[in-house]
């Protein structure tokens, strides 16, 4: 009889021992994992608020926007502006009561033909580069100028381009991180897939990296075709610059506006009328 009484036992403390286990295993499915929960919050950035615009006024006819196309802050070849040729820029910009804008007040400039009461340029610089903090990141601070860097998304941290550490602080202090694609490819001579990929790769890493809307993006070599247009509004932008000459307006259409390229050479006051010429 004992024996009986003691299967019994065992028996019901088996079913028991089960029953825990498998609730205990349902219990585990139905809970996230940490690094999922993590990763879901992550490529979900922070929507900002938009710009306070309640002091601008109407445009006089369509918006026209300078955007300054600068690469590095350096010597030696077209696409570097000495340090010393900068400052005068910035100072001859901060001298005559410019306006510097951050990408979404100048997309609400450039789609509601609404302005600042100053004049207004947006400073744009491509690919990355190290001077950019070290020499171009000092001069802005001191005359309290916004700007924008379009990054390569696979470049951060490469020889002579910023690093993530280096762009967050940046980011702190009025200099947008934008897109500048994932690997600096021409775009027009990849397939319609391969450029979104490009495009949208770049676009999630910066989204993630600064909790933001990456808004921007700058063609790599300016290179663009019109599978390049359709992919860049498919991918969530609302805007891509391009290397054309010329102020920026929304007859260009908002995915190839026109930049202004800065080239070496040019003292506070030659770029200071050239400026005025684009305008004109």
């Amino acid at each position: 009889m004992k024996r009986i009484i003691m299967c019994m036992c065992l028996l019901a403390a088996v079913f028991t021992l089960a029953a825990c286990s498998g609730h205990e295993a349902s219990t585990e499915q139905s809970i996230p994992k940490a690094e999922e929960h993590h990763e879901k919050k992550s490529v979900h950035p922070q929507i900002k608020k938009e710009p306070d615009t309640s002091a601008w006024v109407k445009t006089k006819g369509t918006a026209r926007l300078p955007i300054l196309m600068y690469h590095s802050i350096s010597e030696g070849n077209s696409l570097r502006v000495p340090k010393e040729e900068f400052r005068q820029h910035m100072k001859w910009l901060h001298d005559h009561g410019y306006y510097t804008m951050t990408p979404e007040e100048a997309y609400l400039m450039l789609t509601e033909d609404r302005e600042p009461r100053e004049k207004c340029v947006l400073i744009t610089f491509d690919d990355g580069y190290t001077d950019n903090v070290k020499e171009a990141y000092p001069i802005l601070k001191k005359y309290k100028m916004k700007a924008t860097i379009f990054m390569i998304g696979n470049f951060i941290g490469h020889r002579n381009h910023l690093t993530e550490k280096q762009m967050k602080e940046m980011a702190a202090h009025g200099i947008s991180i934008q897109s500048h694609t994932m690997n600096h490819l021409e775009l027009n001579g990849l397939t319609p897939e391969q450029q979104r990929r490009e495009m949208a790769d770049s676009k999630h890493l910066f989204d993630r990296m600064f909790g933001q809307r990456t808004s921007v993006l700058s063609y790599p070599v300016g290179r663009y075709n019109k599978e390049t247009l359709k992919a860049a509004a498919a991918s969530g932008y609302r805007m891509a610059v391009t290397t054309e000459p010329g102020a920026a307006s929304r007859d260009q259409g908002l995915y190839g506006l026109h930049r202004v390229r800065v080239s070496p050479g040019m003292s506070g006051a030659a770029f200071g009328s050239y400026i005025q010429n684009v305008m004109n």
